[in-house]
């Protein structure tokens, strides 16, 4: 059995995040590393892990979640650009045409003096695209990493939960989609009772 966010369990999904032993998204898994990378080959789990890691990060209803969006809106916007370019660019390699020649200048690319040596050197002028959609790639996995249950002991946090809720179940049972929403629902109770507070002041 592979689990998901319904079953995977919170103490898990942090393990997984602090070790990168991503064949403990299986219910039962072996113990010799040719066998577990056999295991996540065939079962596909890298994109599993993903898959659950997104799942995670679409029910963090804050600021980090709208930069990734808008990450990937800019990423989607410079791929499109760099595509566009490139098949201009590649359609020129054959001789100059006045179509092509607009649509580069349109994104602020131009042919200067002799024709070949000028089509190479944007070709190197487009690289720079080339690195800046490699960056804003590198952006968005480092805002999509699954951190703010890495820098404090779990059992620290959960244990904050019952307190905070004041309600009890057992840790190594708690399930990731559980502690979201237990999560959610303590930033509530804090937020009414500073209110509360704020208002008999």
């Amino acid at each position: 059995m592979i689990h998901t966010i319904e079953t995977l369990p919170i103490v898990t999904f942090v393990k997984i995040a602090e070790t990168n032993e991503i064949q403990r998204l299986l219910k039962y898994y072996p113990s010799n590393k040719h066998l577990v990378r056999f295991v996540v080959w065939a079962f596909k789990l890298e994109e599993k892990w993903r898959k659950l890691c997104d799942e995670y990060n679409k029910h963090e209803d804050n600021k980090k979640n709208k930069k990734i969006e808008s990450l990937k809106e800019k990423l989607s916007k410079q791929q499109g650009k760099y595509l566009v370019i490139i098949a201009a660019l590649e359609t020129l390699k054959y001789g100059s045409n006045d179509k092509m020649l607009k649509i580069i200048k349109s994104y602020g690319y131009e042919i200067k003096g002799e024709y070949w040596s000028g089509l190479e050197t944007v070709y190197k002028q487009v690289v720079n695209l080339k690195n800046k959609i490699a960056g804003i790639r590198d952006e968005i996995k480092k805002y999509s990493e699954v951190d703010d249950v890495k820098d404090v002991s779990i059992y620290k946090i959960l244990s904050r939960l019952m307190i905070g809720l004041e309600i009890s179940f057992k840790t190594n049972e708690l399930t990731t989609i559980e502690y979201i929403y237990f999560r959610k629902e303590l930033q509530e109770k804090i937020k009414a009772n500073n209110k509360l507070i704020n208002k008999t002041k």
